[in-house]
Protein backbone atom coordinates (compact mmCIF):
# COMPACT_ATOMS: atom_id res chain seq x y z
CA UNK A 1 0.00 0.00 0.00
CA UNK A 2 1.14 3.38 -0.78
CA UNK A 3 1.77 6.38 1.29
CA UNK A 4 2.38 9.61 -1.05
CA UNK A 5 2.49 13.20 -0.03
CA UNK A 6 -1.20 15.04 0.32
CA UNK A 7 -1.69 18.51 0.62
CA UNK A 8 -3.82 20.44 2.63
CA UNK A 9 -5.73 23.85 2.62
CA UNK A 10 -4.51 24.38 6.05
CA UNK A 11 -0.51 23.46 5.85
CA UNK A 12 1.81 21.05 7.32
CA UNK A 13 1.48 19.39 10.54
CA UNK A 14 3.29 21.30 12.91
CA UNK A 15 4.51 20.91 16.82
CA UNK A 16 3.25 23.65 19.10
CA UNK A 17 3.35 23.77 22.86
CA UNK A 18 3.34 20.56 23.26
CA UNK A 19 0.30 19.09 21.03
CA UNK A 20 0.44 18.24 17.52
CA UNK A 21 -1.45 19.69 15.18
CA UNK A 22 -3.39 18.31 12.16
CA UNK A 23 -4.17 19.82 9.36
CA UNK A 24 -7.81 20.65 9.41
CA UNK A 25 -10.27 22.02 7.18
CA UNK A 26 -11.48 25.16 8.28
CA UNK A 27 -14.65 27.32 8.05
CA UNK A 28 -16.12 30.17 10.71
CA UNK A 29 -17.61 27.61 12.75
CA UNK A 30 -14.61 25.06 12.53
CA UNK A 31 -11.20 25.33 14.08
CA UNK A 32 -8.46 23.71 13.96
CA UNK A 33 -8.43 21.13 17.10
CA UNK A 34 -5.38 19.51 18.84
CA UNK A 35 -3.89 15.98 18.44
CA UNK A 36 -2.78 14.37 21.86
CA UNK A 37 1.12 13.96 21.78
CA UNK A 38 0.69 10.36 22.62
CA UNK A 39 -0.86 8.67 19.86
CA UNK A 40 -4.05 7.07 19.93
CA UNK A 41 -4.02 3.35 19.28
CA UNK A 42 -6.42 1.29 17.53
CA UNK A 43 -7.81 -1.38 18.89
CA UNK A 44 -9.74 -5.06 17.33
CA UNK A 45 -12.95 -3.56 19.85
CA UNK A 46 -12.76 0.33 18.32
CA UNK A 47 -16.06 1.35 17.23
CA UNK A 48 -14.11 2.41 14.18
CA UNK A 49 -12.95 -1.36 13.63
CA UNK A 50 -15.26 -3.66 15.30
CA UNK A 51 -16.90 -5.85 12.42
CA UNK A 52 -20.86 -6.05 13.46
CA UNK A 53 -23.73 -8.67 12.46
CA UNK A 54 -26.02 -5.57 10.70
CA UNK A 55 -25.71 -4.59 7.42
CA UNK A 56 -24.99 -0.93 8.14
CA UNK A 57 -22.16 0.09 10.94
CA UNK A 58 -20.00 2.61 11.80
CA UNK A 59 -16.62 1.79 10.08
CA UNK A 60 -15.11 4.34 7.92
CA UNK A 61 -14.72 3.77 3.93
CA UNK A 62 -11.03 4.40 3.14
CA UNK A 63 -10.03 5.32 -0.65
CA UNK A 64 -6.22 4.96 -1.30
CA UNK A 65 -5.75 7.01 -4.24
CA UNK A 66 -7.23 9.93 -2.84
CA UNK A 67 -5.86 9.28 0.93
CA UNK A 68 -9.63 9.38 2.33
CA UNK A 69 -10.98 7.90 5.13
CA UNK A 70 -14.80 9.05 5.67
CA UNK A 71 -17.68 8.60 7.98
CA UNK A 72 -20.81 7.93 6.80
CA UNK A 73 -23.80 9.34 9.20
CA UNK A 74 -27.28 8.40 8.94
CA UNK A 75 -29.35 11.93 7.96
CA UNK A 76 -25.87 13.77 7.14
CA UNK A 77 -26.73 12.87 3.22
CA UNK A 78 -24.22 9.52 4.11
CA UNK A 79 -26.50 7.58 1.08
CA UNK A 80 -25.42 10.59 -1.69
CA UNK A 81 -21.80 10.30 0.13
CA UNK A 82 -21.99 6.41 -0.51
CA UNK A 83 -22.84 7.12 -3.91
CA UNK A 84 -20.01 9.49 -4.67
CA UNK A 85 -17.30 7.08 -3.06
CA UNK A 86 -18.53 4.46 -5.25
CA UNK A 87 -18.56 6.55 -8.05
CA UNK A 88 -14.83 7.34 -7.74
CA UNK A 89 -13.96 4.01 -7.97
CA UNK A 90 -15.97 3.99 -11.48
CA UNK A 91 -17.93 1.52 -10.47
CA UNK A 92 -21.34 1.46 -12.32
CA UNK A 93 -23.32 0.17 -8.82
CA UNK A 94 -22.76 4.43 -7.70
CA UNK A 95 -26.81 4.06 -7.45
CA UNK A 96 -27.71 0.96 -6.82
CA UNK A 97 -30.79 0.33 -4.95
CA UNK A 98 -29.20 -1.46 -2.04
CA UNK A 99 -25.96 1.26 -1.56
CA UNK A 100 -25.43 0.55 1.67
CA UNK A 101 -24.84 -2.75 1.58
CA UNK A 102 -21.01 -3.69 1.49
CA UNK A 103 -21.38 -6.67 -1.63
CA UNK A 104 -23.25 -3.96 -3.44
CA UNK A 105 -21.40 -1.05 -3.21
CA UNK A 106 -17.65 -2.91 -3.49
CA UNK A 107 -15.97 0.19 -1.09
CA UNK A 108 -13.14 -0.79 1.07
CA UNK A 109 -13.30 -0.65 4.52
CA UNK A 110 -11.02 0.43 7.71
CA UNK A 111 -11.09 -3.20 9.02
CA UNK A 112 -10.09 -4.79 5.52
CA UNK A 113 -6.53 -3.08 6.84
CA UNK A 114 -4.47 -5.01 9.33
CA UNK A 115 -4.26 -3.42 12.69
CA UNK A 116 -1.40 -2.05 11.58
CA UNK A 117 -2.08 -0.66 8.55
CA UNK A 118 -5.20 0.82 10.21
CA UNK A 119 -3.24 2.39 12.44
CA UNK A 120 -1.10 4.36 10.11
CA UNK A 121 -4.17 5.06 7.88
CA UNK A 122 -5.78 6.64 11.31
CA UNK A 123 -2.97 8.84 12.46
CA UNK A 124 -0.99 9.93 9.80
CA UNK A 125 -1.26 13.61 8.57
CA UNK A 126 -0.53 12.41 5.09
CA UNK A 127 -4.21 11.23 5.27
CA UNK A 128 -7.81 13.53 5.41
CA UNK A 129 -9.95 11.77 7.80
CA UNK A 130 -13.70 13.38 7.23
CA UNK A 131 -17.56 13.22 8.27
CA UNK A 132 -20.19 15.68 7.93
CA UNK A 133 -22.61 16.32 10.83
CA UNK A 134 -25.92 17.74 11.74
CA UNK A 135 -27.58 19.79 14.06
CA UNK A 136 -29.41 17.32 16.23
CA UNK A 137 -32.59 19.47 16.41
CA UNK A 138 -32.85 19.10 12.44
CA UNK A 139 -31.09 15.82 11.97
CA UNK A 140 -33.62 14.40 14.40
CA UNK A 141 -36.66 15.77 12.88
CA UNK A 142 -35.53 14.79 9.41
CA UNK A 143 -35.16 11.38 10.56
CA UNK A 144 -38.55 11.47 12.13
CA UNK A 145 -40.00 12.88 8.43
CA UNK A 146 -37.86 10.31 6.22
CA UNK A 147 -38.27 6.67 8.77
CA UNK A 148 -41.38 7.50 10.19
CA UNK A 149 -44.12 9.50 8.39
CA UNK A 150 -42.95 8.69 4.83
CA UNK A 151 -42.54 4.87 5.65
CA UNK A 152 -44.89 4.35 8.66
CA UNK A 153 -45.95 0.93 7.53
CA UNK A 154 -41.86 -0.88 7.58
CA UNK A 155 -41.76 1.58 10.76
CA UNK A 156 -44.58 -0.01 12.58
CA UNK A 157 -43.43 -3.51 11.47
CA UNK A 158 -39.53 -3.22 12.02
CA UNK A 159 -38.99 -0.18 14.95
CA UNK A 160 -41.86 -1.38 16.71
CA UNK A 161 -41.16 -4.90 16.89
CA UNK A 162 -38.12 -3.89 17.97
CA UNK A 163 -39.75 -1.54 20.73
CA UNK A 164 -41.63 -4.66 21.93
CA UNK A 165 -38.16 -7.21 21.86
CA UNK A 166 -37.33 -4.33 24.35
CA UNK A 167 -39.50 -4.69 27.01
CA UNK A 168 -42.06 -2.13 25.72
CA UNK A 169 -45.62 -1.71 24.69
CA UNK A 170 -45.92 -2.39 20.75
CA UNK A 171 -49.25 -1.19 20.34
CA UNK A 172 -48.46 2.20 22.21
CA UNK A 173 -45.88 2.10 19.20
CA UNK A 174 -48.39 1.51 17.15
CA UNK A 175 -50.78 3.87 18.74
CA UNK A 176 -48.43 6.57 18.66
CA UNK A 177 -45.89 6.59 16.26
CA UNK A 178 -46.82 9.59 13.98
CA UNK A 179 -46.54 11.73 17.26
CA UNK A 180 -42.80 13.71 17.26
CA UNK A 181 -43.13 13.57 20.90
CA UNK A 182 -43.38 10.01 21.12
CA UNK A 183 -40.40 9.48 18.46
CA UNK A 184 -38.48 11.67 21.00
CA UNK A 185 -38.83 10.71 24.18
CA UNK A 186 -39.41 6.85 23.79
CA UNK A 187 -38.35 5.20 20.36
CA UNK A 188 -34.47 7.68 20.25
CA UNK A 189 -34.27 7.08 24.04
CA UNK A 190 -35.03 3.15 23.96
CA UNK A 191 -33.64 2.44 20.55
CA UNK A 192 -30.93 4.78 20.49
CA UNK A 193 -28.52 2.84 18.51
CA UNK A 194 -30.23 3.23 15.50
CA UNK A 195 -28.02 4.97 13.13
CA UNK A 196 -30.39 7.45 11.55
CA UNK A 197 -30.88 8.99 14.99
CA UNK A 198 -27.92 7.70 16.85
CA UNK A 199 -25.62 10.57 18.46
CA UNK A 200 -22.80 11.62 16.51
CA UNK A 201 -20.39 11.80 18.85
CA UNK A 202 -21.31 7.94 19.79
CA UNK A 203 -20.29 6.40 16.45
CA UNK A 204 -16.57 7.27 16.80
CA UNK A 205 -14.47 6.24 19.90
CA UNK A 206 -13.39 9.19 21.84
CA UNK A 207 -10.12 9.00 21.07
CA UNK A 208 -10.07 9.05 17.05
CA UNK A 209 -12.03 12.43 17.36
CA UNK A 210 -8.62 14.34 17.06
CA UNK A 211 -7.50 12.87 14.25
CA UNK A 212 -10.48 13.81 12.10
CA UNK A 213 -9.41 16.98 10.52
CA UNK A 214 -12.11 17.30 8.15
CA UNK A 215 -15.72 18.08 9.56
CA UNK A 216 -18.48 19.54 7.11
CA UNK A 217 -21.81 20.53 8.20
CA UNK A 218 -24.66 19.58 6.29
CA UNK A 219 -26.26 23.20 6.92
CA UNK A 220 -23.57 24.74 4.96
CA UNK A 221 -23.94 21.21 2.68
CA UNK A 222 -22.80 22.57 -1.14
CA UNK A 223 -19.79 24.56 -0.24
CA UNK A 224 -18.41 21.97 2.27
CA UNK A 225 -19.15 19.35 -0.32
CA UNK A 226 -17.12 21.22 -2.88
CA UNK A 227 -14.16 22.63 -0.52
CA UNK A 228 -13.49 18.71 0.72
CA UNK A 229 -13.92 17.27 -2.80
CA UNK A 230 -11.28 20.32 -3.60
CA UNK A 231 -9.10 19.12 -0.64
CA UNK A 232 -8.68 15.45 -1.81
CA UNK A 233 -5.91 14.98 -4.14
CA UNK A 234 -5.60 12.16 -6.46
CA UNK A 235 -2.30 9.98 -6.29
CA UNK A 236 -2.96 8.65 -9.78
CA UNK A 237 -3.64 11.72 -11.70
CA UNK A 238 -2.73 14.52 -9.45
CA UNK A 239 -6.12 15.69 -9.86
CA UNK A 240 -9.09 16.60 -6.71
CA UNK A 241 -11.96 14.83 -6.70
CA UNK A 242 -13.46 17.89 -7.28
CA UNK A 243 -12.58 18.03 -10.25
CA UNK A 244 -12.63 14.81 -11.45
CA UNK A 245 -16.06 13.93 -9.91
CA UNK A 246 -17.85 16.87 -7.93
CA UNK A 247 -17.70 19.61 -10.64
CA UNK A 248 -20.46 17.87 -12.62
CA UNK A 249 -22.06 14.48 -13.73
CA UNK A 250 -25.25 14.87 -11.62
CA UNK A 251 -28.48 15.56 -12.00
CA UNK A 252 -31.63 16.20 -10.28
CA UNK A 253 -31.82 12.64 -9.35
CA UNK A 254 -28.76 11.66 -8.75
CA UNK A 255 -30.18 7.95 -8.01
CA UNK A 256 -31.45 7.44 -12.00
CA UNK A 257 -28.58 5.68 -13.19
CA UNK A 258 -29.58 6.59 -16.81
CA UNK A 259 -29.33 10.06 -16.55
CA UNK A 260 -26.00 11.46 -15.99
CA UNK A 261 -26.43 15.37 -15.62
CA UNK A 262 -25.00 18.51 -15.88
CA UNK A 263 -25.10 19.69 -12.10
CA UNK A 264 -22.47 19.79 -9.50
CA UNK A 265 -22.66 16.92 -6.59
CA UNK A 266 -24.94 18.08 -3.80
CA UNK A 267 -26.26 21.43 -5.11
CA UNK A 268 -29.75 21.54 -3.82
CA UNK A 269 -31.70 20.18 -7.03
CA UNK A 270 -29.04 17.07 -6.86
CA UNK A 271 -31.30 15.96 -3.27
CA UNK A 272 -33.28 12.66 -3.90
CA UNK A 273 -36.56 13.84 -2.96
CA UNK A 274 -37.42 10.54 -1.28
CA UNK A 275 -34.25 11.81 1.64
CA UNK A 276 -35.43 15.86 1.06
CA UNK A 277 -37.60 16.57 4.52
CA UNK A 278 -36.81 20.15 4.48
CA UNK A 279 -36.60 19.88 8.22
CA UNK A 280 -34.96 22.97 8.68
CA UNK A 281 -38.26 24.75 7.52
CA UNK A 282 -40.29 23.03 9.96
CA UNK A 283 -38.78 23.08 13.12
CA UNK A 284 -41.53 25.20 14.31
CA UNK A 285 -44.22 23.23 12.98
CA UNK A 286 -42.91 20.02 15.38
CA UNK A 287 -40.94 21.23 18.16
CA UNK A 288 -42.22 22.61 21.35
CA UNK A 289 -40.54 24.63 24.21
CA UNK A 290 -40.58 21.53 25.59
CA UNK A 291 -39.50 19.27 23.21
CA UNK A 292 -36.35 21.57 22.32
CA UNK A 293 -35.14 21.54 25.40
CA UNK A 294 -35.32 17.64 25.93
CA UNK A 295 -32.91 17.61 22.51
CA UNK A 296 -30.79 19.75 24.54
CA UNK A 297 -30.52 17.91 26.97
CA UNK A 298 -30.19 14.60 25.58
CA UNK A 299 -28.22 15.39 22.82
CA UNK A 300 -25.51 17.30 24.57
CA UNK A 301 -22.72 15.28 23.30
CA UNK A 302 -23.15 16.35 20.20
CA UNK A 303 -24.37 20.16 20.79
CA UNK A 304 -21.61 20.68 23.58
CA UNK A 305 -18.08 18.92 22.55
CA UNK A 306 -15.82 21.09 21.06
CA UNK A 307 -15.33 19.17 17.57
CA UNK A 308 -18.44 19.98 16.15
CA UNK A 309 -18.85 23.75 16.67
CA UNK A 310 -22.85 23.81 15.44
CA UNK A 311 -24.10 27.78 15.32
CA UNK A 312 -26.30 28.02 17.75
CA UNK A 313 -30.04 27.06 17.20
CA UNK A 314 -32.80 28.15 19.20
CA UNK A 315 -36.08 27.85 17.47
CA UNK A 316 -37.92 29.46 20.80
CA UNK A 317 -36.15 31.72 23.05
CA UNK A 318 -35.19 30.63 26.09
CA UNK A 319 -36.82 32.67 28.57
CA UNK A 320 -39.79 31.39 30.04
CA UNK A 321 -39.90 28.86 32.31
CA UNK A 322 -43.78 28.10 31.69
CA UNK A 323 -42.75 27.22 27.99
CA UNK A 324 -40.72 24.56 28.70
CA UNK A 325 -43.43 22.56 31.07
CA UNK A 326 -43.09 19.17 29.48
CA UNK A 327 -46.50 18.78 26.72
CA UNK A 328 -48.71 16.48 26.48
CA UNK A 329 -48.71 13.68 23.34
Amino acid sequence: MRFSKQTYVCGCAAFILGVYLLPVHTTATQPIHAVPEVVAELDETDIIYYTRNDWRNYIPVVNEEYKTVFFFIGKCASSEWKRMFVRMMGSPNWCAKSIHKKEVSGLKWLNDYSLEEAQDIMTSPEWTRAIFVRNPKERLLSAFLDKVVSHSGHFVADICKTYERKGYNRKQCERNHLHFKFFLTRITTYISNNVHWMQIYDQIDEKWWPYINFVGNVSNLSEDAKAFLKLIISDKTDVSAWESWGKTGWSDHERDCKVIGTMPFLVKGDRDERHETDAHEKLEEYYTPWLEKFVETTYARDLDNPYFQFTPLEIYPHTQKADFEEDKI
